[in-house]
């Protein structure tokens, strides 16, 4: 038996693949930038696994998207046309003649936290991704809820309030980084990031931007916890391992719902951007390691 799989996690920017074992352990890693045309992406993913398809048991990836795992059918309309051109499951199924599993990232980071991470001792949390968007899932009794159109735990779509010429304001519109990455370019007159932020919030007009951003993702992660009464609620994305952001952050909740501090913790992400494809790698082990085994 070969006992290793090949898992992909699809970003807009890079695709990160990793050959893995039962264990979860790496063995090869690699990264490649994703491809821009959808037929050169698809050719792109093909590619790889023409690579693997005799070194590996199945593949396991992860996209953005609203995902039917039986079909492989992406029917997020916010997303690249590129990730949704082609049944990615079909198109890999066909070339390797391996089993795939196909998940959306954010489910697949939240069973990558529980397999190996954050949540590795909780039955019931919510995970929300902080970035360019807002992302999120929801795993219950250490079960993923992917709802009746895999739609469950998106966050980013939901309505926190109004503007101030009355327009409807999302979670993602209001606190993905990238909203507070732009308000503050705009102050400095200069392209910075994340890290620029937090190494200049003693400059008032930053920490005011600052403030109304972390209340604004305070918001959604109350409303989150709250509907869903988790143990913890995960805060994933690459500022997350800022201690500042997740202290700030795990204040203003506490300030807007009091009673959360008693019982609800909120927490960063452990994996980094391994969890995706530890979680992808998990749900075929679920539906595919069993029967391999018998």
């Amino acid at each position: 038996m070969k006992e290793q799989y090949l898992a992909i996690d699809i970003g807009g920017t890079f695709i990160k693949y990793s050959v893995m074992n039962k264990q979860y352990e790496v063995l090869e890693e690699y990264v490649q930038p994703t491809k821009k045309e959808p037929e050169a992406f698809l050719n792109q993913l093909l590619g790889i696994g023409k690579e693997y398809k005799d070194k590996v048991e199945g593949v396991a990836l992860c996209i953005a998207g609203f995902i039917n795992p039986e079909t492989g059918e992406n029917t997020d309309f916010g997303i690249s046309e590129r990730f949704k051109a082609y049944n990615l499951k079909e198109e890999l199924e066909n070339i390797t003649k391996l089993p795939v599993i196909l998940e959306n990232d954010s489910n697949c980071a939240a069973l990558g936290e529980m397999v190996c991470g954050s949540a590795k001792e909780v039955s019931d949390f919510c995970l929300l991704t902080i970035g360019t968007g807002i992302g999120g899932a929801i795993v219950l009794n250490k079960q993923l809820v992917r709802g009746k159109h895999f739609k469950a735990g998106e966050a980013g779509y939901m309505l926190i309030g109004l503007n101030e010429n009355g327009e409807q304001v999302n979670g993602e519109s209001a606190g993905a980084t990238s909203v507070l990455v732009k308000k503050v370019s705009e102050i400095v007159g200069k392209e910075i990031d994340g890290m620029y932020v937090f190494k200049h919030l003693d400059n008032p007009e930053i920490y005011k931007i600052y403030k109304h951003w972390i209340y604004k993702n305070a918001v959604v992660v109350g409303n989150m916890a709250l509907l869903l009464d988790p143990e913890v609620v995960l805060i994933g994305g690459g500022i997350s391992h800022e201690k500042r952001f997740i202290d700030d952050l795990r204040k203003a909740v506490f300030e807007i719902y009091p009673h959360f501090e008693e019982y609800t913790k909120i927490l960063p992400c452990k994996m980094g951007n391994l969890a995706g494809r530890v979680g992808a790698l998990y749900l075929w082990l679920e539906k595919y390691g069993k029967k391999n085994e018998s």
